[in-house]
């Protein structure tokens, strides 16, 4: 066995290459930038706009761990899909999002491609990921304010280590092919219970605003590219939604564990908020 891990340097990927490196389980770093790899793994230049990187990318390589940016368009990674199945893949572990099973985004239209192929497969659907705050919306909460459109809705966040372990076990067992696996973590959290509990460990006040979805798509539109905000914009609609606002224990039946919670992603992160 030999895992191609496309997106290694991502919240999810990164982890998962650190855990087939723990296992000893052979894998190839994919990504635009080799030099990114650490000097002991194996790495090849990737990129889904580029098919001439592909080829060299599935030499050796049976299973995938697949993922992409979530406003990439479907037809560059369903083309890739169709050159791995002819080059001998037999299995794919595709990372998507909570939501997507009777919607026609293109993280859906990919597994639907892939479900046509005939191969193994495996779709982890997670929540949004608690490193958010820990990574890009860690500035705002140093400065003592997090702001984003929810409402006064609740999300069942999750561990990106979390999702990496389940899509470990996807990679290499036979339990959880042909399944989607929907990941949450245990508890239902808002956004409000979030900053008290950083306020209390940091030991200072952090404060939650509701903005408008215009106040947000004003504020972040220098820094995200068009397709990325409206993609946002449509995920924040969800949780207004109440379409977060669900726990499973899908983690559990795949790691025999509770996933991470509030307090305890928040205590391993605090130096992201000093």
């Amino acid at each position: 066995m030999k895992i191609l891990v496309t997106t290694p340097t991502g919240k999810v990927g990164s982890e998962v290459s650190r855990l087939l490196a723990s296992r000893g389980i052979p894998h190839r770093w994919a990504l635009r930038n080799p030099s990114k790899a650490p000097a002991n793994a194996e790495s090849v230049a990737f990129d889904y706009l580029a098919p001439e990187t592909w080829e060299r990318a599935l030499e050796g390589i049976d299973r995938i761990y697949l993922a992409s940016v979530g406003d990439q368009p479907a037809d560059p990674e369903k083309a890739f899909v169709d050159l791995a199945v002819s080059k001998g893949i037999t299995r794919i572990v595709k990372l998507g999002a909570a939501g997507i099973e009777e919607t026609d985004v293109p993280l859906r239209q990919v597994e639907r491609h892939i479900e046509s192929k005939g191969i193994e497969w495996t779709f982890l659907h997670p929540t949004w990921f608690w490193q958010n705050f820990s990574t890009a919306y860690a500035g705002g909460i140093q400065a003592g304010l997090l702001a984003e459109p929810v409402g006064e809705r609740w999300t069942a966040f999750i561990d990106t280590r979390d999702i990496a372990a389940v899509a470990v076990e996807a990679l290499t067992g036979d339990r959880f092919v042909g399944r989607i696996l929907t990941l949450t973590g245990p508890d239902r959290t808002s956004r409000a219970q979030l900053v008290a509990e950083i306020s209390r460990q940091l030991g200072r006040e952090i404060r939650f605003q509701d903005v408008s979805d215009a106040e947000f798509r004003t504020a972040t539109a220098p820094y995200l590219s068009e397709s990325y905000l409206e993609l946002l914009s449509a995920l924040y609609g969800w949780v207004r939604a109440g379409a977060t606002e669900f726990t499973t224990d899908t983690v559990e039946e795949v790691l025999g564990r509770k996933p991470v919670g509030l307090r305890q992603f928040v205590e391993e992160n605090l130096d992201a908020w000093r």
